[in-house]
Order: structure tokens, then sequence, then C-alpha cells
């Protein structure tokens, strides 16, 4: 009996860890990379109006804030799921009434981190494909392609050292909740 009990609250647990695992997004990013002649360089995203969107219309932005704090801010979320970038920095701030974040970094070739570069010949564009990315291009400072040929690579001319990509992440606002407000309670009890 006892041991059924547990399952059952195990199982309940679960139900419900899956049930309210909401959803924390940005509206925006936008990507800067600055690249040695050696195809080293730097870079830094930025994510612009942090938020939490419903799950099955129930609010669950205190979970995704936790999540924010722990996993990405202080944890390790992001280089995890990001190898080829170095962290050398990140924070989290309000801005125009909005969170965001900001996670800098170095990387050891323009290469590791998705972009096409012939190696060692600066005489072909530079090419990143944005297919599967889960994100709408916005802008850029190099050619996207996806507009013309409805494929979505972005290119850049030989030789180019800086590069600026914005993308969309989450276009319907209408059931997301702003985590500026958590932000600012947990920044006051910090």
């Amino acid at each position: 009996m006892k041991k059924i009990n547990i399952l059952i609250r195990v199982s309940a647990f679960l139900l419900t860890a899956v049930l309210f695992t909401g959803c924390l997004a940005t509206e925006y990013k936008e990507y800067r990379f600055n690249i040695n002649d050696d195809g080293t360089g730097t870079g830094s995203v930025m994510f612009y109006n942090l938020i939490s969107v419903e799950d099955d219309e129930q609010d669950v932005s205190f979970k995704d804030f936790g999540e924010l704090v722990s996993d990405y801010f202080e944890g390790t979320r992001f280089e995890d799921d990001n190898p080829g970038y170095k962290v050398t920095g990140k924070e989290i701030y309000e801005e125009d009434g909005q969170l965001v974040g900001k996670v800098e970094f170095t990387f050891e070739d323009i290469r590791s981190i998705g972009f096409y570069k012939a190696k060692d010949c600066d005489c072909a564009p530079l090419l990143y494909y944005m297919g599967d990315f889960g994100e709408t291009y916005s802008e850029s400072n190099g050619n996207y392609l996806g507009a013309e040929d409805d494929f979505p690579m972005i290119e850049w001319e030989p030789g180019t050292e800086e590069i600026y990509l914005k993308t969309i992440v989450q276009e319907d606002l209408e059931s997301s909740h702003s985590l500026l407000p958590l932000y600012k309670t947990w920044k006051e009890t910090n």
C-alpha cells in the first residue's frame, strides 16, 4: 500500500511538472560578432523583452523567471546549448521598460558557431544557414537570400569583420507575461 501511495505521489508530481512547464521566451534577439583575420573572435547575444508564454492559459512566469536565473544566468544552460562559445559575461537588466539579457563570449573559429567560411581563403562570402533555427529573420548587415530565393541563408562579403543579425523569436505577445516585475523583486532581495 505504501508503494502505491508513493507511486501516486510521484506520478502526480511528474504530471504537474509536465502540465506547468511554461515557456521562457524573448521577443527578439540581436547577434553581434567581431571576426579576427584568423577566424577567432568575440560576440554577444542580446535577448530583448524576456517573457513567459502562458501554458494552457496558466501564468507560469514565476517558474520561468526561476529557470532564467538558475539555469541561464547563474547556470550553464546557454553554454551547454552553445558549446562553440566561451562565455565571458552575462547580465540581466531593465531597458526601456523591458527585461533584457546579454551574453558575451569568444569563439575559436567562426565555423565552429554555425558559419561557413572557406578555410584559409578570404575569397568567398561568409555564409550562415538559418534552417531549423526556430527564429525568423528580421534584419542584418548581410544579404538575406531567403527573401529572394526562399532559402534561409545570409551571406556577407569576403573579409567581413563585423556581423549583425536580428531575429524575431516570439511574435504573439498576447498570452505572455513580462518577467520585469519578477526581476525587480529579485534584484531588491539580492
